[in-house]
């Protein structure tokens, strides 16, 4: 994944209409209440200098002695302008209070929504992109930037709206008094926006620059924190190395993030400082207007509060639009990864997957290389699995096995050759419809943390109410027994993360993720590395279930331990990607090939 330059990126971030969209997709309701919250709140401000205005002038013109009552009819007129206004300080209160829930409200619906298009897109991108450190790059600035930058948008929007209703009202105002007021108002704010986008530009620069960084650094903290490291990090006292790593990080990651930060800062002092002249000397000017009698004292507090709250506002309106800017801009990597394209494609008109496998699967002439690395792992692979058969893959570690799992589950596509289901070329069926066919119980299968049943019901969620197929999964693999014997049974958690959950040893995590590969309605089962964390009596009693299991079924068995591997109807020998010997046990003994060769080696090992 090329990145884009950062020319592009700018061009990009001034198209803050693809940010709303996703807010408007997420909450359309609150974004129209919204926008007639914020016109009232952008005028009433206006309404409310104003009226203090009028308030300043009547009470000037009146010719009170100490003796003379607040109810006196000549204070009426004051006094109807103090309600009004009061009245107005109100309604702006409950449209403050109304805001306020809307855009904690829209900012929670918008943020759960983002987790959604996140998960969506990262559920449905192809496996083969995890081998890339640009996509992990990219993925890491997505899910960083991504749940938080349109809420923050919306807030901008709440915010900006509202202080350019009030602004422009203002404006209005002022320049019905002299225009050159309002345009030294514009003037003064503008310095402090120009420098707070040159800022962002600069830190988004930085930021893209060290993500790899920021991400090594979370992958130390993740490695900290975790129980995946617990034991090594005791066992070899290595807490203190990867702190230490983590902090070296951290320190380089403040020392450059604070370098910014100092210099936008003095930015700021230099366009707070031309605001307040700007204020004062504006104040100058309406004072002397007063003296000379053009205006009235009630005129001058209007203006002057006027000149006042309208820099206020345009600061206010400027730098959420420059948010905007600057968040719309940090989102051009979470596009980045929403632009992700498949490198699985789906038929544009797909075959209809066999409702039951006749003539099995076969590998023709299959050639496949992984990303970043032009060394073939496979090399002109041919073999084929009919139903009900059972085979076996051998071979040293890197000869390629779990690569054909890889092809066979179309995790993967390969390079040449074809691999076919009933002699038709899988790519023309629709993946998920396809994978239905298979069911695999990977050599690092998943620990979920959920309940027993819910461990083996995810091997088809279709069938998740199927009380007595889970409980019939679960004894296809003699881990019954154990689950029974919780207090919970099958409602048990198991895992140590949430409280009142049971642990399971390593052999039994296993037999669970046998149960749910074998929970699974499919006719092609694939097993790799089946029994490494099972005991071998555990295991001898799994496999001599393995043909009763597999009536009806075709599986492929990845596994050192030729124990099992002899149980197979056909064994595939690979080495450095190609298949180099098959047959039966017997037959590959007799050859005295490859095979031959590894089995004793380790018969040895047990003599």
């Amino acid at each position: 994944m090329e990145p884009k330059p950062l020319h592009t990126k700018l061009k990009n971030a001034v198209r803050i209409d693809r940010a709303l969209k996703f807010v408007w997709q997420a909450s359309p309701l609150y974004t129209v209440l919204s926008g007639f919250v914020v016109l009232a709140l952008g005028f009433l401000p206006l309404v409310s200098l104003y009226l203090i205005k009028l308030i300043i002038d009547s009470v000037t013109d009146l010719n009170f002695s100490h003796n003379t009552s607040i109810l006196d009819s000549s204070f009426s007129k004051p006094l109807f302008y103090i309600g009004l206004a009061c009245g107005v300080g109100l309604l702006t209160a409950f449209f403050n209070f109304l805001t306020d829930y809307i855009k904690k409200a829209q900012s929670l619906v918008v943020a759960d929504h983002m987790f959604s298009v996140l998960h969506e897109k990262a559920v449905e991108t192809d496996l083969a992109y995890y081998e890339s450190p640009e996509y992990r790059d990219t993925l890491f600035r997505a899910q960083r930037e991504g749940p938080y930058r349109p809420t923050s948008i919306v807030n901008g929007l709440f915010s900006a709206s509202q202080s350019g209703a009030s602004f422009v009202a203002v404006f209005g105002l002022l320049f019905l008094f002299n225009p050159v007021l309002s345009i030294v108002m514009v003037a003064a704010a503008v310095p402090g926006i120009f420098l707070r986008l040159k800022y962002s530009e600069k830190i988004y620069t930085w930021q893209e620059k060290r993500t790899e960084d920021e991400r090594r650094a979370y992958y130390f903290h993740w490695m900290l924190t975790s129980d995946v490291h617990a034991k090594e990090f005791r066992l070899f006292n290595l807490g203190r190395h990867f702190i230490d790593r983590f902090k070296a990080i951290r320190e380089l990651l403040k020392k450059e993030k604070l370098y910014f930060e100092k210099r936008r800062a003095l930015g700021d002092f230099i366009a707070q400082s031309c605001s307040t002249l700007a204020v004062f000397g504006s104040f100058a000017f309406i004072a002397f207007r007063t003296a000379q009698g053009v205006i009235t004292m009630g005129d001058m507090v209007m203006y002057f509060q006027g000149f006042q709250k309208g820099l206020g506002f345009l600061k206010t309106f400027l730098e959420s639009g420059a948010q905007m800017y600057e968040d719309n801009l940090f989102l051009t990597h979470l596009y980045d990864f929403l632009k992700i394209r498949p490198q699985i494609p789906e038929p544009e008109i797909p075959s209809q997957v066999p409702e039951t496998i006749k003539t099995g699967i076969e590998f023709k002439n299959v050639e496949f290389f992984y990303q970043n690395n032009i060394k073939n792992v496979l090399n002109c692979v041919n073999f084929s699995i009919i139903p009900g058969e059972i085979v076996a893959l051998v071979g040293e570690n890197g000869s390629g096995k779990s690569t054909i799992v890889k092809l066979l589950t179309r995790l993967y596509d390969p390079q040449k050759g074809c691999i076919f289901l009933d002699g038709r070329n899988i790519k023309n069926f629709k993946a998920d419809e396809f994978r239905k066919k298979i069911s695999v119980v990977f050599q690092d299968h998943i620990r979920y943390q959920l309940s027993a049943k819910e461990n083996i019901y995810l091997g088809d969620i279709d069938k998740k109410d199927n009380m007595e197929r889970i409980k019939q999964a679960a004894q296809q693999t003699d881990v019954d027994k154990k689950l029974e014997g919780f207090p919970l049974g099958y409602d048990t958690l198991l895992g140590r993360w949430f409280k009142g959950g049971e642990e399971l040893s390593t052999g039994q995590w296993q037999m669970m993720a046998i149960s749910r590969a074998f929970f699974r309605d499919a006719e092609i089962v694939v097993l790799d590395e089946p029994s490494s964390a099972l005991d071998p009596r555990t295991e001898t009693a799994v496999f001599s279930k393995l043909k009763k299991l597999m009536k009806g079924r075709s599986a492929l068995i990845i596994s050192h331990r030729y124990s099992t591997v002899r149980m197979a109807d056909k064994i595939l020998v690979l080495d450095k990607g190609q298949i180099i010997e098959q047959g039966s046990h017997e037959e590959l003994i007799k050859k005295n090939g490859k095979y031959s060769n590894l089995y004793k080696s380790q018969a040895k090992g047990y003599i």
